[in-house]
């Protein structure tokens, strides 16, 4: 886990994402790397969530309720220096944020057949990868 956490590092740490996209899949651009992930979660989701079903109507409307809120917080965190990163046995990644903000990128998605996976075109893992987490506790490196 050393060797993997070091590439993670070497790859994000000191960097900031300039961009992101949502659709099927979250697409986060830092530095000259592109994390894509199924599954990310921040600790105060639940409070913007609450925020916008007491003050937007348009938000019961919404399709994908819970990706409301966590973009809102990621577009909080554009240009945040990435202060610390973490993997742990399940090959989550823990991502901190100078701001204080912390952003986990899961390996729980069960109905996908990749999870995370960092590389420079952005393409899937299968198609791309220098990292990738394709079942939680699994990760395979490009040699």
């Amino acid at each position: 886990m050393k060797n993997e956490l070091e590439i993670l590092n070497n790859k994000l740490l000191g960097q900031f994402i300039s961009r992101f996209s949502l659709g099927d899949t979250w697409e986060l651009f830092i530095g000259e790397y592109c994390l894509s992930a199924h599954t990310i979660q921040f600790e105060d989701e639940g409070k913007i969530t609450e925020f916008l079903e007491e003050n937007y109507d348009g938000f019961i409307h919404a399709v994908d309720k819970e990706d409301i809120a966590k973009s809102t917080i990621m577009a909080a965190n554009l240009r945040k220096t990435i202060v610390e990163i973490l993997l742990d046995n399940n090959k989550n990644i823990t991502i901190d944020f100078e701001n204080g903000s912390t952003m986990n990128i899961l390996t729980n998605s069960d109905i996908v057949d990749w999870q995370w996976c960092i590389n420079k075109s952005g393409k899937d893992p299968y198609r791309d990868n220098e990292i990738a987490c394709f079942w939680a506790g699994e990760i395979k490196i490009k040699e």
